[in-house]
Parts: structure tokens; sequence; C-alpha cells
């Protein structure tokens, strides 16, 4: 027998794909020529544009196009076989082209160009034969790879491309030049320009294909060539939709659209006419969305829904119109048009659409259900015998079918033709049977739902998807899937118990309990066992489980079941490891069991109550009572037998725990154990904090004995007061703390009750533990790692106080940054008379950490000015600057700087001394770089101490800066004295070092100055030997008092030498000798030196 075709009723793809023109590329060879492969490429990225305009498909050499239709002399005896044929829309979207453009590498300069002009004409000629007969427009394309011709040349173009023209036998527009270079903007564009271009060719050729359609209506009979007047529409319809002219498009297909319901509906043609009608209406339904016409859409859609649903034909195959019915339901119903369709068809976004058109596309608003079109098409299916014609298949063929509707059995055959009546018969037995045994309907209902739920989903309508959830698991019962059904139940069930739809979970828990039975749940199980009405059997059933025996067999449906294989099933299940122990979560108001709890304050004790009443019909026992109370579960009872229908009342003592202190506790749970030596069962019973939301919206006629438990009131929760405490804590410290000492922090407690505290421990906490320590020892000091340092938290157990006696202990902190720290002291303790109740007291306190100084430096020249610009072999004075910025006195014992192997210690003050807040001390060291490089100054330590402080130094470091150091070719230096003194000669003495490795001559100058009367040289030539230093003295005589410019004193390079330059000297002088020195005026009475003698020496 053949597979159904069940397609039939689907729209098929080409009905739904994007009617484009397809273009034919032709002599492309993308498989060995690279070019071809880029230009086919660039054609392929414009398909993955979201709105092409034309179709590209490649075009091989052995390519065969779709055989041509030969012309008919006449229509007036030709009589139509059916309405749309299968396979004209696919030929027109994917085969025949509207244009085929030939490709060929040819540039204006080729030195073979006659050659190849004879070749590409022929390869043009021998396309057109293959089209011959066809309106398909044909275009030459040259790919040119060499640059533009210049202007000069362009007549030669010009000519050529006449030529070319002329022997192709082409339109001169249909040739066309691609410029092919790696540029793939560029080319993107040729390509796009390209489109343009082919698309207005394709135009021409559905223009030409209309003209010929309106030209054979002319020639037919309404009457006789009903068909073909839809069709004809249909096709015009079509390629207009192929132009982009929606509008036009729009007009013929509503035009084909009237044309079939004027066809008169037979029987046997009556699901040809519901087919193609069908897939007119897609075609008109989408195109107003395209026009913006929503609600013109969904208009057509239910006129086309009214029109046709009660076409059915054969009562026969009425479960067939059913199937018809739900798949034209399924496209505006359980799928949203505005996703389902092609985004090429939605020019507008959702936001646009008014409120009305979304309702009525929204399927909440459009209720014909498509699940319940199903059911009907599983109902209509009679009673069929299981036999089937074995000699013929009535059904062979149907997928090969000319037209679009037909049945296989009468292929082609006219409506107005008598059928054959036992053909007839076999093909519709046929259809049943099929329908019977190969069509799962239920997978059909259930996708129908799920999908049917989603649209509820998404427009937050919970109830209607709750009622559709339990459609879909009675379907899955009916099926046999019981363990789907089950798990779609449990869920509702926990909804609707919470909701508290008493009538509704009653209704549920009966098919829940079967596939819970057939499928040996036992957690199911019992959880549905202990919603059920039938409370006689439900404590029976539940002591079987329990027991590791399988319950009782429910009949709920007319499946039949073997009763051996659920025993094994129920044995495997109950020895599984997971149902050894089960918890089920209950409703203490609303269930088989009905508590409620009380915890009050009474004679300074907690009481906690609980109020049990069971509804079962015998006395039940339960081996375990707990309640759940500030996170801590406290057992009420052992063991305990609740008669029924009456209240008990347990009472208990509940301790509070010392985090419970100054918190409201809360009854969260009730449970009730019940165990066997097989399993345990908790029944766990959750409190909320306001029982009035517990109650059922709908509530069944109540018993005497529950009027009793509604009048006990519910107290859940109770504030925890903090008993007066005996113990007092005392934290004294001296805020704030120094970075890096070890700051003491003093913490007494004493007892100012009437017995002894026992049981002490003292935490020392710290919210943020990074960079902090902590130290107990009293003999601690200052040092960067100490024995008994500890990170926090401090954990201390402490001895018994006895009454008015008081315990004091001093801890130590360190933080090695500067911060804000929150510590935090908490004592537990108990006391002697009741040691089990546990006491706290605590206490917080902020410490700010700082710095006791700030550090800087600042770096000399032996004049004492400030340099940027470090020298080797210069000297340099290091001063580095302590500022106290602390509250409190601070002592300096000790200060040094650490240097490198590279630079030498000339001398070197330390500090020693006071510092108060916001006082100032300075030492200096004098040091010279040895050698030039980047390197780090050094290491400046200040050894430092509270100034009341026991614990030893604190030790202070800061690295000084790292510096660049140039090299210092040659030295400059100077001996003068102090001051001078008018008219009294005095000597100076200038030093030259070289620190080259080769002699340089220079020439030294020494300037006149009218301040001065010197003796020496004044011009002289010299030559520095490497590592040799050389002096020139000089008598000077001083003619002015005052700060006096001394003479100039000059060196210059004779000649250039590799590492000196004049620059480097002149900055040199000027910044290794003073410019100035002062000169004092002559006393009186004092015997001036003569002259003579100064020039003399």
């Amino acid at each position: 027998m053949t597979e159904p075709h069940l397609e039939e009723f689907d729209f098929p793809p080409e009905l739904k794909a994007q009617p484009l023109p397809v273009v034919g590329i032709s002599g492309l060879d993308t498989l060995n020529n690279a070019v071809h492969r880029n230009v086919w490429e660039a054609f392929n990225n414009i398909k993955k544009q979201n709105r092409p305009l034309v179709n590209f498909k490649l075009i091989t050499p052995d390519h065969e196009f779709p055989p041509r239709k030969p012309k008919k002399p006449s229509y007036e005896c030709y009589i139509p076989k059916g309405i749309l044929k299968r396979n004209w829309m696919d030929k027109h979207l994917n085969h025949a082209p509207a244009v085929v453009i030939m490709f060929y590498d040819l540039d204006w300069n080729d030195p073979q160009w006659a050659e190849k002009q004879t070749e590409c004409a022929s390869r043009v000629k021998s396309l057109k034969l293959t089209l011959d007969g066809r309106h398909t427009k044909i275009a030459l394309v040259l790919i040119q790879q060499d640059p533009p011709i210049p202007n000069g040349e362009e007549i030669i173009g010009g000519e050529k491309s006449l030529s070319l023209i002329a022997e192709c036998e082409i339109n001169r527009n249909y040739l066309l030049l691609l410029p092919y270079n790696n540029n793939v903007d560029q080319m993107q564009g040729y390509v796009l320009n390209l489109q343009g271009t082919v698309y207005d060719m394709a135009n021409l050729y559905f223009n030409q294909l209309i003209r010929d359609i309106k030209s054979h209506k002319s020639s037919l009979n309404k009457t006789i060539h009903a068909y073909l007047f839809i069709r004809h529409s249909f096709k015009i319809g079509f390629y207009s939709e192929m132009k982009a002219e929606y509008p036009a498009a729009h007009k013929h297909y509503a035009q084909a659209y009237y044309l079939v319901a004027e066809v008169k509906r037979t029987p046997t043609n009556v699901t040809e006419v519901k087919v193609v009608a069908s897939y007119i209406m897609y075609k008109m339904a989408a195109l107003s969305f395209v026009l913006n016409q929503a609600r013109e859409a969904i208009q057509t859609f239910h006129g086309h829904v009214d029109k046709y649903k009660f076409k059915f034909g054969n009562e026969l195959l009425l479960f067939e119109h059913h199937a018809w019915l739900m798949t034209i339901t399924i496209f505006i119903i359980t799928k949203d048009p505005l996703t389902e369709l092609p985004l090429w068809r939605l020019p507008v976004s959702r936001s646009e659409l008014d409120l009305s058109t979304i309702q009525s596309i929204n399927s909440i608003f459009i209720m014909p259900s498509t699940s319940d079109l199903s059911m009907d098409i599983k109902h209509e299916n009679p009673a069929l015998l299981l036999e089937c014609c074995t000699v013929s298949d009535p059904l062979q063929g149907q997928s090969t079918l000319d037209y679009y509707g037909q049945r296989p059995w009468r292929p082609g055959k006219l409506s107005a033709e008598p059928p054959d009546m036992k053909k007839e018969k076999d093909g519709i037995q046929a259809l049943q049977y099929l329908e019977k045994t190969q069509v799962n309907h239920s997978v059909i209902i259930i996708g129908l739902l799920s999908d049917a739920i989603g649209q509820f989903n998404t427009y937050r309508c919970p109830r209607m998807k709750k009622y559709l959830v339990i459609q879909m698991a009675e379907e899955y019962l009916t099926s046999r899937d019981y363990g789907k059904a089950l798990t779609l139940m449990s869920h509702m069930l926990g909804d609707y118990r919470t909701d508290h739809w008493s009538r509704l979970v009653s209704d549920i828990v009966k098919p829940g309990l079967y596939c819970a039975m057939v499928t040996a749940s036992v957690r199911e199980y019992l959880a549905l066992s202990l919603d059920s009405d039938n409370l006689q059997s439900v404590l029976s059933n539940i002591h079987r489980v329990m027991n590791n025996e399988m319950p009782p067999v429910i009949q709920y449906t007319n499946h039949a079941h073997n009763l051996d294989e659920l025993r094994a099933l129920w044995a495997k299940n109950l020895s599984h490891e997971d149902n050894a122990s089960i918890e089920l979560e209950l409703n203490p108001v609303y269930s088989c069991v009905r508590v409620k709890t009380r915890v009050v304050y009474e004679e300074n004790r907690y009481k906690l109550s609980v109020f049990v009443r069971s509804l079962f019909l015998e006395p039940v026992t339960f081996s375990t009572l707990t309640v759940c109370i500030g996170h801590t579960d406290v057992l009420v009872a052992s063991n305990v037998t609740f008669p029924p229908n009456l209240v008990v009342q347990l009472d208990t003592e509940f301790v509070p725990l010392s985090r419970h202190i100054n918190t409201e506790v809360t009854i969260t749970s009730v449970s009730l154990g019940m165990q066997t030596q097989y399993r345990k069962l908790v029944l766990k019973f959750i409190i909320t904090k306001d029982p009035l939301t517990e109650l059922p919206l709908w509530r069944l006629p109540v018993s005497r004995s529950e009027l009793d438990l509604s009048t006990i009131q519910s107290i859940n929760s109770i504030f925890i007061m903090p008993s007066t405490s005996d113990l007092s804590m005392d934290i004294k410290h001296e805020n704030p703390a120094l970075l890096l000492e070890w700051y003491p922090i003093t913490i007494t407690l004493s007892n100012q009750g009437s017995e002894p505290l026992v049981n002490l421990s003292l935490l020392l906490s710290c919210e943020d533990s990074e960079n902090i320590d902590v130290s107990e020892d009293s003999n601690i000091s200052n040092q960067t790692t100490t024995p008994g340092m500890a990170k926090f938290p401090l954990n201390k157990s402490l001895d018994s106080i006895a009454p008015s006696e008081t315990y004091e202990m001093v801890v130590y902190v360190r933080c090695t940054v500067v911060t804000v720290k929150l510590l935090n002291v908490k004592v537990t303790y108990s006391h002697s008379s009741e040691p089990s109740i546990v006491l706290s007291k605590d206490e917080s306190l902020k410490l700010d950490i700082m710095q006791a100084f700030e550090i800087s430096a600042s770096f000399l020249s032996d004049s004492f000015e400030p340099i940027t610009v470090f020298h080797s072999n210069e000297p340099v004075l290091i001063q580095p600057l302590i500022a106290c910025i602390s509250p409190c006195t601070i002592c300096i014992e000790d200060t040094s700087i650490s240097i490198p192997d590279s630079i030498e210690m000339k001398q070197e003050t330390k500090c020693q001394l006071e510092l108060s807040t916001g006082q100032i001390v300075t030492c200096i060291a004098s040091v010279v770089i040895k050698e030039p490089k980047n390197l780090c100054l050094g290491v400046f330590t200040v050894k430092w101490r509270r100034k009341d402080s026991s614990l030893g130094l604190v030790t202070s470091c800061i690295e000084l800066p790292r510096v660049d150091v140039q090299p210092l070719p040659i030295q400059l230096s100077l001996n003068l004295p102090a001051h001078g003194l008018v008219r009294t000669p005095m000597t100076i003495c200038y030093t030259l070092y070289n620190y080259l490795s080769t002699i340089v001559t220079v020439q030294i100058i020494m300037e006149s100055s009218e301040a001065f009367i010197f003796s020496g040289y004044k011009r002289v030539t010299i030559k520095l030997v490497p590592d040799t230093e050389q002096e020139f003295k000089f008598k000077i005589y001083p003619q002015l008092s005052g700060l006096v410019v001394l003479p100039e004193f000059k060196i210059n390079l004779v000649s250039k030498h590799e590492g000196v330059t004049q620059q480097q000297i002149n900055d040199m002088v000027v910044r290794s000798i003073p410019s100035h020195i002062y000169v004092l005026p002559q006393a009186k009475n004092i015997e001036l030196q003569p002259l003579s003698k100064v020039i003399a020496v």
C-alpha cells in the first residue's frame, strides 16, 4: 500500500517562496578559473541580501532547459483536465530563466581580438538555438581585466563593440562590460548595477508572457474553459508578482479566486476546488501584508473558511475535509503570520499594526481550535475492516499527479464525466485505510496543542494554557504515553493545588493515579493518593506501598495491561534506592491531614504547640512529628497516633539559639514521618506567614470537628527578646592607629550579676581581614615578622568570672595599608545555673589607620642648586624631607640611606629628634654617581616610635626615584675663598679632569673684568691626557665690593673629539663653577697692599 500523501493540504514550498525572476549565468568556469569564481561569489553575495531583485542560477555547459510546451493552434476544442499544474510554479521559480547572461573574457586591446570575437559569437548563437521558441532575453557581458582605454582610443573600442554586436546578432543595449579587479567593494558595485539592468530585461520577458496569456483569453469560452480562466488569471498574477507589481498581482489573484468560487462543485472536483482556492487565498493574504493591509488579509482568511467549511463532498471522506480545514486554520491560528510569513512579505513592523488587526491575527481571538478539528478527524473515521485491495493500489502515483487536488484513481478526469463507481469505492476505502492505520492522530493533536499553548503563553493567558496542558495530558494518556501524561498532570496538579481549585484537583487525581499505577511511579502515586477523595482506600494503599507491596490495580481506561509485567515493574521501582526516603509537600489547610501551629512566650519560656486533625477513616500512626522554626528542627513527639476526625494538641518547649536573639523566628514547616523497614515517608506541611492565603476558593461542607480546628488562631512567628545581660564590656584604645605599628586595644569584662559566668569565649573579628594582623602576645615588637602574629578572627576561651570580678586582656593589631577597619568584639557566655543556654554580647569599634609622616626627597648640586639632569662623577646632594602628620608625637631614632655599589657616599647627616604634628625635618647626604646609566638612587629608611610606646621601633622605608645618569667627559672645579676683601689679593684655582680615553686639546680663556685685576694665563692651549687633571691658578685683586661677578672662565675645543661636544663643555662650565663671589669693603685704618706686589706675584 502506498504511503499516505498528507502534504496535499499543506501549502507547497513553491507557493510560499519569494517569486524572483530566474537569471541564468553562463560561460563561468568556477572550478578552474579564479576570476570566474570571484565573479560568481559576487553574485552570490547579492543573493544573501534581504531583498534581492533576481535569482541567479549558474548554468553549466551540459545544462538542460525545461522542454518547451508546443503551441496549440486553437483553444476552441481544448478541454482542460485540471486547474493548476504542480510543476508550473517550480519551473518559473527555479528552472525557466527569464534572462540568460553569457560571460566572456575579452579586452578591447586583446591581441587575438578577431579569433575571440568569432568564438564569442559562436557561443551566443549556440545559446540562442537552445532557447529558440522562448521569449528569454540574452545578454553578453565582457569580463575585462585591463585598465580602461585612453580617451584617444575610445573610437577603437566603439568600432569593436559594434562589430561584436553585429556578429552576435544581439541588441546593442544587451552588450555589457564588467571591469574586474581585486577591490571587493568596486566589484560589488559593478554587480549591483548589472543586476538592475538584468531586472529590467526580466520585466520585458514577463510583459511578453502576460501579453501572450491575454491574447489566449480572447478565444476562450467560460462554459467550457472555466478552469483555463482561473489558470490564466493565476499566471498573470504570478508574473506580476515576479515583476514586484504587487497591486496588479493581488488584483489578478482576486479574479482567479472569484472564478474558482463560480465553478460548479461536484463530489469529484470539490477537493481540487478547495485546494486551489486555498492556494490562491494564501497568495492574496500574503500580498495584503506586503501592501500594509493586514486587516484585509485576515478578512480574506475568514471569508474563505466560512465559504468552504461545509463543502466536504463525500461523507465517507469527512475526515479529509477536517484535515484540510485544520491545515488552513494552522496558517492563521497556531502559527503567527507575522513570524510565519517570509520577511520579504512584511514591510511593516508589528508595532505599526493597529489593535484590531493584532486582535484579528491573535489565535486567542480566533478560536476554531485546530486540535478540536484534529479530534474530529479521529472521531469521523469510521470503523473499517483492515483489508485493502491487493491486486492494484488505487493511490499509486499520487505524488506524481499533474494537477493540484486531484485523485490518483481518476487523474485528469473532467468533473462532468461520470465516475467509475468501483474505482471511487476502492480509492475512498484506501484513503480510509491509510487514515486508520498510518496516521497517528494523537501526535498531530499534541503538536497542535503545543502550538496553542505557546500562543497562550506569549499572550499571557495562564488559565487557558493550563486547560490545554490538561488536554495534552489526556491525549498522551489516550496514546498510552503514561509517563508524559503523569508529568503534565503533576505540574498542573501543583498549580491547581496552589490556586485551591478543589474540584479540578479531584478531577486530575483520578487519571493521575492511573498513570502512576501503570508506570509504577512510587513518589507520584503516594502524592496523588494523599489528594484523593476516596479516603477509605488511601491509607491502606499507602501502607501497601510502604511495605513493598503493589497497590491494587485502578481501572480508568479500557487499556489492557499485563499484570505480571506490572508487578515486576512495581517490585523493581519499590526496591530502588531513590524511593527509600520520600518527602512530599502538602497544604496544611487543604489536605487529608490538617495542621495548625502556635508559638507563644509564657512564664519565661517559649511554648510551641501543634494542632493536628486526621481526615482518614481509621487511626493513623506517625513515627515523628517535627517543626522547623528559625531554620531549626524541633522534635515535638514520637510514635504518635491520631484518631480519625479529632483535633490533637501536642506541646513542647522551644529553646532559642544565640543566632535567634533580636530576630523574628518563624515556623516554616511541620513534618510528619511514617517509617517502615523498607522506606521512610515524610509529609511536609508548608506554613505560610498569612494563613488566610491558604484558604481554598471553593469550600466543601465541613463537619463539626473541623470547626473546632478553625477556631484555633495560628501564631507562626515570634520575636526573640534578649535577656538582661549580666556581662559588661569596656573597650579602650587611642584612635587613630599608625601604619605598621602594633596598636594596643584593652578589653575589660565585668560580671555584674549574682551568679558566676561560665563557658566564656571571646571572638575578635574584622569585616575586611586583608592587610591586618592580630596578636595577644604582650612581648610583641614592631618588627616585620614577629612570633605570635596571627590572622583574623581571633578566638579565645576565657575562664569563668565570679560575681563582681573583672577580666582584662590586651590585643594588638597591625595594619599595612592606610584604610578604615571595623572590628567586632563578641563574647558568648552562660550562667552557671543554665549552662545549655548560650548568651552573647558584642560591640564594634572603628579604627582609622593613617601614616605617621610623609617622606619626600629633593636633589641639589654642590652649590645647593636644584638639579634635574644627573651626570656621572659630579657630586649630588640627596635631601629627604620628613613631614609629621600624626596627631601624636613621634620619636625618630635613626635615619639612613642605602645606596647601590655604583654610587659613592661622600658624607651623610642623620636625624634623631622628636616631631609633632606639622613639623618637618631634613637630612642631607652627599654622593657621587660613578657610572652613566639608569639606576635607583637608593632607599631611605626611618626608624621611629610613638613617644610613649614601649614596643620597639617601627621601620619605614621609601625608595628614592630612578634617574638617567648622563656621561661627563670633562669635569671642572673651582677652589676659591668664601669671600673676598676689596683691594686685597686672593688666589683661586681651576681644576680640569679628563674622563675620556683619548687626549683632548682645549683652549683656556680668562676674560677681563672691571671688578677684578688678575694675574695668570689669559689664553692658553693645552692637551688633557686621559684620567689626569690639570690646575690653573690665578691671583685676583677685587676692585668693587658686594656680590661681584667673577671673571668668565671659558674652555673651547680646538678640534672635534669623539664623546665630547662644545655644548657639553659650555653646560658643564655653567653648572660646575660659581659665577659670583661676595667681596667685603675694606675696613678703615688698614694698610693696603701695593698693587705692584699683586702683579709681581
